[in-house]
């Protein structure tokens, strides 16, 4: 799969979740390198900043870059 295809089946799925609804992504679900995940966490960072849904880093002890998994909360 490549990386548009990826994007767009998120951005898809974030579309279809009900407000208040949590979705967490993975590293391991996606099966993508831990730098691929970086880059969609930045993009997804910036996309949330348009106020549709927000995220949450569900990885305590790491910095917003070194996490390897995310939860998109639909707003």
């Amino acid at each position: 799969m490549n990386k548009m295809d990826l994007l767009k089946q998120i951005s898809t799925r974030i579309a279809q979740l009900r407000s208040g609804e949590k979705w967490t992504l993975s590293i391991q679900d996606l099966f993508i390198s831990r730098a691929d995940f970086q880059s969609l966490s930045v993009f997804l960072f910036r996309e949330s900043e348009k106020g549709s849904f927000s995220l949450k880093n569900t990885d305590q002890t790491k910095s917003r870059f070194g996490h390897t998994s995310l939860t998109i909360i639909k707003n």
